[in-house]
């Protein structure tokens, strides 16, 4: 009975060992886990940094293009306008040049007609004088 004495005490001395060694592990475990805790918080509060300051970036670069952008546009729009303005003025130019054309050929058209009247008044008077002349004759000839 000694020896299962012996034995049990041995037995009981290793698993009071194996009961500290798990209790070693466990703790070390423990330790680990709350490094591996802490250095993964550190990295997510790295990480959350990161984005934040990707988000900024983002923003200040999203800015700057809206703000590039809103520039051309404006400049377009400049443009478009002075290309109409000058449109514009070319057409009023045209539509000018037009009326004044068509101003000048009516006064050539009524120089014309005018010329013309004073040349049919001319006849006209001729035309008179010499119906006059007729008449006279015609008078000297069969009033008698």
């Amino acid at each position: 009975m000694a020896d299962f004495k012996e034995r049990l005490k041995q037995s009981q001395d290793k698993m009071s060992e194996v009961k500290a060694k798990i209790n070693d592990a466990a703790e070390t475990a423990q330790i680990a886990g709350e490094l591996t805790k802490d250095k993964l918080n550190e990295r997510i509060n790295d990480i959350k940094g990161d984005i934040a300051a990707s988000k900024e970036n983002a923003n200040l670069a999203a800015e700057r293009s809206k703000s590039k952008f809103n520039s051309e546009l404006i400049k377009a729009q400049m443009t478009l306008e002075a290309a109409k303005t000058a449109v514009t003025e070319k057409k009023e130019a045209h539509e000018k040049a037009t009326h004044e054309k068509r101003i000048i050929e009516l006064l050539d058209y009524s120089d014309e007609c005018q010329r013309l009247a004073i040349l049919l008044t001319a006849e006209a008077n001729l035309a008179l004088l010499e119906a006059t002349a007729e008449s006279i004759d015609y008078a000297e000839k069969y009033d008698k």
